[in-house]
């Protein structure tokens, strides 16, 4: 018996041998094999999507559909099937196919605002498949404060680059490159940029002598670009500065009222040329430097042939005023320019980041610190046109960066730079710093010139700059004067208010910080002779003012009937009644009367957006009519952006009144019913 099973077992394995070595032997797809069952192999995946496009705010999403096939074209069911993308959010990273042979799967594409192309990744066993989707949406908008500008660059146009998501929502802190494209000749500052709270980087167009003709200002971030069509016109001739040379060399983008292009350092001489037509003498004035190698800032310079030179040297750095004019029409003919001038050899140099304290960066949001580093000489003056390079020297780990690591000190000035400063920004990784936080260092390139915390080095200058890494975004808080006043015809009350901004430091927003503000009559009470009814009673009319009696009722303070606040009744929202202490709903039906209890102008009014001062305080005034005092609950507001995320605040109180109106009693009684 024993044999015969031996036997048994032995004949089994061989036919299972012979029939996996038969199916391997005659192509087609692989097989697993478990005991007498087999599992056939995914010989094919298709890869569909319910939507091709999904929008750069992640507002929008599209449904995946992956299909597993066999070898015959069979569904496979319980196929294990993987999904990545090369960008953007997947709802699931890998499953089972269904019944169907089917994986679903929620593609998104995020908050970061970029356009791009997502490639989507479906394996199951050796097959791949891919799908290319688009996340657009994200555009740049350019507005103009003119179409044109003077090639003498007496002018300038203001052009204002805004960068919007799918949804419209202003995109903070995205870098800008500039580029110009036509015949048309113009300079601009900055030259790139990063855009600030409200989305917008604004840029200073003017035109350039000898470049008339049309040109184009095109701004390129989130994938998508925007563009400002400006056109250079010529001017005639008259007197005014006509040309200027640098150590001997033209500046072709030098013009009047501005000097951009180039600036002087304290070994330079730069030559001032002035047409003048009619004038026999032109006087040259500079408020930094002297002309013509002697020790006068002002001096006056025969014409001839209708020009008149002089050149300017210095041995001090800042931003010259330079002025032209004719001695016997200085009102008539004088122009004027400023000349930025900067030291040569780098002594010192300081660091400092705004802020210290950043949230950490997840999902789309991003926690940014601006580094920014002063190079200075020996006698303390700013140095232009000095790399500087900027290295992290502890990192967490998680992530973060530096950039630009080198950037050069300016010798112009610009909107957040004075002379001798670079500028970088610090992005913050996933992980929190230590409490000392991430040390930045910043050095001279080509120098022994760098900041350091501890060093005997005896040109370390300045600290490195500390940024601690996982704060949280700030807050909002509301203050309220206790005192009310009243307006020019005693009908309405104004109230004094402050909104403050704080870090998660404690310390004030920056300076400058914008805090929109709304307002909104979120509840109204039911009442007489300046006393609102308590929940479930009203007044019973009869009792003396200065002790009411209050019978059962069905007065009370209740929200505002506009629960999503749209200014439209939607659906049962007229005639809705629920306390506003609790949010229970009150007994009794009321009866809807097509309008909205309160409507929103009995709240009164408040600036759209205050900005803050140096101690991060905005004031502003609440006015409000004196029929709405004691019978409305107002609720205000206050959202903006403090290290890289919204911060948000609000305050909800009711509306008060004058003693003097209210003892004796002289308001109206409650415009609000049941």
């Amino acid at each position: 018996m024993r044999s015969d099973f031996k036997l048994t077992i032995s004949l089994t394995s061989l036919l299972l041998f012979l029939s996996t070595a038969f199916l391997a032997g005659c192509g087609g797809n692989a097989v697993t094999t478990t005991g007498t069952t087999t599992t056939p192999l995914a010989a094919s995946i298709s890869l569909s999507a319910s939507s091709t496009s999904v929008k750069s705010d992640g507002s929008s999403s599209t449904v995946l559909t992956a299909t597993v096939l066999s070898a015959s074209n069979a569904v496979l069911a319980g196929q294990a099937v993987s999904f990545s993308a090369s960008t953007g959010q997947l709802s699931i990273a890998s499953g089972v196919t269904d019944a169907n042979g089917q994986l679903t799967a929620t593609f998104s594409g995020g908050t970061s605002g970029v356009n791009r192309t997502a490639t989507i990744t479906a394996v199951s066993d050796a097959v791949t498949t891919q799908l290319p989707l688009q996340i657009t949406g994200s555009t740049i908008t350019a507005t103009s404060s003119s179409n044109s500008v003077s090639d003498d660059g007496a002018s300038s146009v203001t052009v204002t680059f805004t960068a919007l998501d799918a949804g419209n929502t202003p995109v903070t802190g995205t870098a800008i490159s500039l580029t110009k494209s036509g015949v048309g000749n113009i300079s601009y500052t900055p030259t790139s940029g990063t855009t600030d709270a409200n989305g917008k980087l604004i840029v200073t167009v003017t035109g350039v002598t000898g470049g008339a003709g049309s040109a184009t200002l095109t701004a390129s971030a989130l994938g998508a670009t925007g563009s400002a069509s400006i056109t250079v016109t010529t001017t005639t001739a008259s007197f005014g500065i006509s040309g200027l040379q640098l150590n001997a060399t033209a500046l072709t983008s030098a013009n009047t009222n501005s000097f951009t292009t180039a600036a002087m350092k304290t070994s330079d001489s730069l030559l001032v040329t002035v047409a003048a037509p009619v004038a026999t003498n032109v006087t040259f004035a500079t408020t930094m430097g002297v002309w013509n190698g002697g020790a006068l800032n002002v001096v006056t310079v025969p014409v001839a042939a209708g020009v008149a030179s002089a050149t300017l040297t210095t041995t001090s750095a800042g931003i010259a005023t330079v002025q032209v004019f004719d001695p016997l029409n200085p009102q008539t003919s004088s122009d004027s320019l400023t000349v930025p001038m900067t030291a040569t050899t780098p002594a010192a140099i300081t660091l400092q980041a705004t802020p210290s304290v950043v949230p950490k960066s997840s999902g789309g949001n991003t926690g940014t610190s601006t580094l920014i580093a002063t190079v200075t000489d020996s006698n303390g003056l700013p140095v232009g046109d000095a790399p500087v390079a900027f290295s992290i020297i502890n990192p967490t780990g998680g992530g973060e960066t530096v950039s630009p690591v080198v950037a050069y000190t300016t010798t112009t000035g610009t909107t957040n730079l004075s002379l001798g400063q670079a500028l970088t920004t610090f992005t913050a990784g996933s992980l929190s710093s230590g409490q000392n936080g991430i040390q930045v260092r910043a050095q001279v390139l080509g120098t022994a010139v760098v900041t350091e915390a501890m060093n005997d080095n005896a040109t370390d200058s300045g600290n490195d700059a500390a940024i601690v890494i996982g704060g949280s975004a700030g807050s909002v808080a509301f203050g309220q004067a206790t005192v009310l006043g009243v307006n020019s015809n005693a009908s309405q009350y104004i109230l004094a208010m402050s909104v403050m901004v704080a870090d998660s430091n404690g310390n004030p927003a920056p300076q400058g910080t914008v805090v929109n503000l709304s307002l909104w009559p979120i509840a109204w009470s039911t009442g007489r002779a300046c006393f609102y009814d308590p929940d479930g009673g009203v007044w019973d009319g009869l009792s003396p003012l200065t002790n009411p009696v209050y019978v059962a009722g069905n007065g009370g303070t209740f929200f505002n009937e506009d629960v999503n606040e749209n200014l439209v009744l939607d659906g049962t929202e007229d005639g809705t009644r629920n306390y506003y202490a609790d949010g229970t709903a009150a007994p009794g039906t009321a009866t809807g009367d097509t309008h909205i209890t309160p409507a929103n102008s009995v709240a009164g009014t408040v600036p759209a957006t205050v900005t803050t001062d140096a101690n991060g305080i905005a004031t502003f005034d609440l006015t409000y009519p004196k029929t709405s005092a004691i019978w409305t609950v107002v609720r205000i507001r206050g959202k903006t952006v403090v290290q890289g995320s919204d911060a948000v605040g609000e305050v909800q109180f009711r509306l008060r009144a004058l003693k003097t109106d209210v003892e004796p009693c002289i308001l109206p009684d409650s415009p609000y019913v049941f």
